[in-house]
């Protein structure tokens, strides 16, 4: 049975931790020991399969190791691991707007479910070891997002991370949703990285201030790559010379590929001077012109899987 290693850990998680062996209580401080803020407590997962971490702060998956291989996921050394805060690293969940708000730059950007608490509603190993991890948000409309809605997050862990997504719009009144599974993938050498598959299809560059191009080639890092493919069924590759991996996308026609670059990053406190070699992001959701319009009472799901390549 696991102890409560903090006291903002609340009863209702501690529940469902207790009842499963595969999962343990732990914290920010523990798991990335070069994190800043006042900590945060993280739930591991243990597995024949797999060793993972994550938070119900914004349903985060922040660690995905499996069995015998490397992780899969960088979290920034900087990181801010506090209540409330967006973390910088693993795969969050921008919903329901990416980016800037589209009508008030005030709001926050990327939504705010990566800054709320999420519930764990249930965790289980099913026949073949996979765990699976169900989170939920429910929403009720205020000043930032206007409408009802509920999130359901699962994480299905097993030798490999999918992440099943169901946005419910649980109000009177239709709304226009756009999110994007945010993942930050670990990356030996950012010179050598490429991201295949895009070749040939348009893209929207926001270094460039939102203007359209056709991707030539494999997308590689020569300093801040910011960019937006839509309509994309098939699956992309991230290679960094060291790992392939494929990202499959289900209802996710989205493709977003970002890394900040050393200038900008040396700026932002929880990347900081050179820490943006570490990761490339390769993101699958709906924006821009595939962003979801959910009548009320409805619901969409989608989902995203990470395999080698």
């Amino acid at each position: 049975m696991s102890q409560n290693p903090s006291p903002e850990v609340p009863q209702a998680l501690l529940d469902v931790v207790n009842q499963h062996e595969f999962l343990s209580l732990t914290d920010s401080h523990t798991c990335f020991p070069e994190s800043q803020g006042p900590g945060l407590p993280l739930i591991k997962v243990k597995t024949p399969h797999c060793t993972a971490v994550f938070s119900t702060n914004g349903a985060h998956l922040l660690s995905f190791t499996p069995t015998g291989g490397e992780e899969l996921l960088w979290v920034s050394p900087n990181c801010q691991f506090s209540p409330g805060a967006s973390l910088r690293g693993g795969i969050p969940l921008c919903l329901p707007w990416f980016g800037p708000h589209p009508t008030d730059s005030s709001r926050p950007k990327h939504g705010i479910a990566r800054t709320r608490t999420w519930q764990l509603d249930s965790a289980a190993l099913d026949a073949e070891g996979i765990c699976h991890l169900k989170l939920s948000l429910r929403h009720s409309a205020d000043a930032l997002f206007e409408h009802d809605f509920t999130a359901e997050l699962t994480l299905s862990l097993g030798q490999t991370p999918t992440l099943h997504l169901t946005l419910t719009n649980t109000g009177h009144t239709d709304f226009d949703a756009s999110w994007v599974m945010h993942t930050y993938f670990a990356i030996s050498h950012l010179e050598t990285t490429r991201v295949e598959g895009l070749e040939g299809r348009e893209y929207s560059d926001k270094v460039e201030g939102g203007k359209y191009f056709t991707q030539s080639g494999p997308v590689t890092f020569n300093g801040e790559v910011d960019r937006v493919y839509e309509d994309i069924q098939l699956p992309v590759t991230v290679d960094d010379g060291a790992h392939r991996y494929r990202i499959e996308g289900d209802q996710c026609p989205s493709v977003v590929v970002w890394n900040i670059g050393a200038e900008a990053g040396s700026q932002i406190a929880d990347i900081g001077p050179g820490n943006h070699a570490g990761y490339v992001c390769v993101e699958r959701g709906a924006c821009l012109g595939d962003t979801w319009h959910l009548p009320a009472g409805q619901c969409r799901s989608a989902h995203m899987s990470i395999k080698p390549a």
